[in-house]
């Protein structure tokens, strides 16, 4: 009498699923890169219009900036000036506030980009990961505090034009990188369990 044995395919090995991440993690890196060239760039050209803008559609003021595109801002609001109208001295100070203030926000990306492309190698609970978590953190932080920083440089240099320093976003920035660098924290407490374990048994 012969037996009849009835197998089952795997529904969801452990390979597909890691190829699955991998997939996933190609794409998330694609569209997270886009975007850090987008913000990086976008940054940049913040950076040169501070030094070299000429035209009347942005102006600066005490409650932050004013920008109208295509056209001039008209009329201008009270107590703000156009960014063509301001000595290289202020511009410079523009300069320095767009670095400290915006330069945190491409860093963060510059590291989820990172994340993604560990995703993307199948690389998941490595230092490495923890590590990036961890980056992203510290400049959601840095991102949350900055504005605060340089606007107080800025006022003792004399040099400040826009004085609105706190924002909303700073403390979403500030909760987020709080949040990150504690998991970073988990996962780095976590391997080392893992690695102590491995070296008992």
């Amino acid at each position: 009498m012969g037996i009849l044995l009835n197998f089952q395919p795997l529904a969801d090995t452990p390979p597909l699923r890691h190829e699955r991440l991998r997939k996933r993690g190609r794409i998330l890196a694609a569209v997270f890169g886009g975007v850090f060239w987008f913000v990086a760039v976008s940054v940049a050209a913040m950076l040169v219009g501070a030094l070299f803008y000429k035209g009347h559609s942005a102006a600066f003021g005490p409650e932050g900036g004013w920008v109208t595109y295509p056209g001039p801002i008209d009329p201008l609001p009270p107590g703000y000036i156009f960014m063509s109208d301001l000595a290289f001295p202020y511009r410079l100070g523009m300069l320095f506030a767009g670095i400290t203030q915006f330069g945190p926000a491409v860093l963060v990306m510059y590291h989820l980009r990172g994340l993604f492309r560990l995703y993307a190698k199948g690389i998941v609970f490595a230092q490495e990961n923890a590590r990036a978590f961890k980056r992203m953190g510290q400049w959601l932080i840095v991102y949350a505090v900055t504005p605060f920083i340089s606007v107080k440089i800025l006022t003792l240099l004399d040099l400040v034009i826009d004085r609105a320093w706190f924002h909303n976003t700073e403390i979403y920035s500030l909760g987020l990188g709080i949040v990150l660098f504690i998991i970073a924290e988990v996962m780095e407490a976590g391997r080392e369990i893992e690695q102590e374990r491995d070296e008992f048994v």
